[in-house]
C-alpha cells in the first residue's frame, strides 16, 4: 500500500469550480432501495397513564425521500439529470415516494410496483422541546425481489445505460439490489465503459465483486471485510483485502471526523490518499453518506478523476453535516465554501450555525430534527 502527497483543496479550488459547471450536463442512473422518511414533531408534556412512556402531542408532519431516494434528491439538487430505478409496494407509501420523485422531475416509470411488498417507510417521532428523536417506527419488506422483478428491473437498466454517464447503486438491504441485479448491472456498465459507484451495506462480498468503486463508511467497511476496528491501521488492511478478493478498481471510505480515505489500484500497487474533513460544524450526520456518494459519482460523470471527485465529495459532506435532518447540498453552497477555501484553512468543530434540512412539511413549518449516529443513518 503506497501513500501519495497530493495537492490541497485550496490549490484545487479552480478545478472544482470548472467541474461544477459541468454538473448540469451530466447524467446519472440511480438503482436501489427507495424509501420514505416521515417525521412527526410534537410536544411531550406528560407520561401515559397506561404505560411508562411519553405522550407526543402531534403538531407537524413532514415527508422526504430516504435511502436511494435521498441520493436522487442530492443529485438533482446538484443539477444532475437523473434516472431512478427501484421497486416499491402498491401502497400509500409507494405512491408518496413516486409523487416526491415526480416533484423532483423524475419519471416514475422506472419505479416498479410489487403488490407482494410493503414500501419502506421510516417514521421518526421528535420532541420539539429537545429537538431529539424519541421513537422510530419502521414499516417495510426486506426480502429479495422475485426473479420476474429482477428481469423487469434489469431490462430498464439496459434501456437506461445508453442515456447516462455513470451509475450509482444505493443498497440499503431492502431487497432490491440482489446479487444478480448488481452483477448484471456491473457487467452491462463495463461493456459501455461506465463507472459504477456502490454504497454497500451487506457483508456478502461476492454480491459486490467486480464493482468499479465501493464507497462504504468505516462501519460498513469493517463489516464487509470482517475486520477488527480496534487495531492500528485496520482501514488500510481491510482495503488491501478487498482489493485482493473483489476485483474492484477503487475504494472510498468515509470516516466521519477523520475525513475520507481513497484507495486506487495503479498497476501492481494500491495507492492511498487520506483527505482531512472539511466540516466546520457537525450537527447531524444523517444522510451524509448519501451526499458524499452523490457528489462523488456526479463528479466522475462530469469527467473528474477519482481523487478530484473524492475531494469535492468531502467538501459537500462537510457542508451537509452542518445541517439538521436528512439534507442535501446545493452548488451555490459548495461555491461559497470554495471561496472560503481560497484563504481560510479548514477546521473541524462540533458547534456552529444551524441550517435547515430539506424535509417537506405537510403543515406549518418544519421543526429541526435531533441528531442520529452514523453516516447515512436513514437505513
Amino acid at each position: 500500500m503506497k501513500g501519495n502527497s497530493r495537492p490541497t483543496e485550496v490549490a484545487m479550488v479552480q478545478i472544482y469550480s470548472e467541474l461544477l459547471e459541468k454538473f448540469s450536463r451530466s447524467r446519472v442512473l440511480v438503482i436501489g432501495d427507495l424509501m420514505l422518511d416521515e417525521s412527526l414533531w410534537g410536544h411531550i408534556e406528560r407520561i401515559s397513564p397506561e404505560a411508562p412512556v411519553p405522550i407526543l402531542n402531534l403538531v407537524r408532519r413532514g415527508y422526504a425521500l430516504g435511502g436511494a431516494g435521498n441520493v436522487v434528491r442530492n443529485l438533482k439538487t446538484l443539477g444532475a439529470k437523473v434516472i431512478a430505478l427501484g421497486v416499491v409496494g402498491e401502497d400509500s407509501t409507494g405512491r408518496q415516494i413516486v409523487r416526491l420523485l415526480s416533484e423532483l422531475g423524475i419519471d416514475g416509470q422506472g419505479v416498479l410496483l410489487d403488490p407482494s411488498r410493503r414500501s419502506s417507510r421510516k417514521t421518526r417521532m421528535i420532541s420539539m422541546e429537545h429537538g431529539q428523536q424519541v421513537f422510530r417506527l419502521d414499516e417495510e419488506s426486506v426480502h429479495p425481489i422475485e426473479q420476474t422483478r429482477e428481469n423487469d428491473l434489469l431490462e430498464r437498466v439496459e434501456e437506461a445505460l445508453p442515456e447516462v454517464d455513470a451509475v450509482l447503486c444505493s443498497d440499503y438491504l431492502k431487497g432490491v439490489l440482489t446479487e444478480r441485479v448488481l452483477q448484471e448491472t456491473f457487467r452491462m456498465a463495463r461493456s459501455r465503459g461506465l463507472q459504477v459507484a456502490v454504497a454497500p451495506k451487506d457483508s456478502n462480498r461476492p454480491k459486490y465483486r467486480g464493482a468499479g468503486i465501493l464507497m462504504p463508511n468505516a462501519a460498513e467497511l469493517a463489516r464487509l471485510a470482517g475486520a477488527a476496528t480496534d487495531e492500528r491501521g485496520w482501514v488500510t488492511g481491510a482495503a488491501s483485502m478487498l482489493f485482493n478478493e473483489m476485483g474492484i478498481e477503487a475504494l472510498l471510505v468515509t470516516r466521519g471526523r477523520e475525513g475520507m480515505s481513497l484507495f486506487e489500484r495503479a498497476h501492481a500497487e494500491v495507492h492511498q490518499v487520506d483527505i482531512p474533513t472539511m466540516a466546520r460544524s457537525v450537527f447531524d450526520v444523517t444522510g451524509a453518506g448519501d451526499t458524499a456518494i452523490s457528489a462523488f459519482t456526479l463528479a466522475v460523470a462530469a469527467g473528474a478523476n477519482r481523487e478530484t471527485a473524492a475531494r469535492l465529495a468531502n467538501v459537500a459532506a462537510g457542508i451537509v453535516v452542518g445541517k439538521r435532518g436528512t439534507a442535501s447540498v446545493t452548488i451555490q453552497e459548495i461555491q461559497e465554501r470554495l471561496k472560503e477555501l481560497r484563504g481560510v484553512a479548514p477546521e473541524s468543530r462540533v458547534e456552529g450555525a444551524q441550517h435547515d434540512s430539506d424535509l417537506k412539511p405537510m403543515e406549518l413549518g418544519a421543526a429541526p430534527k435531533g441528531p442520529e449516529t452514523g453516516i447515512g443513518a436513514n437505513d
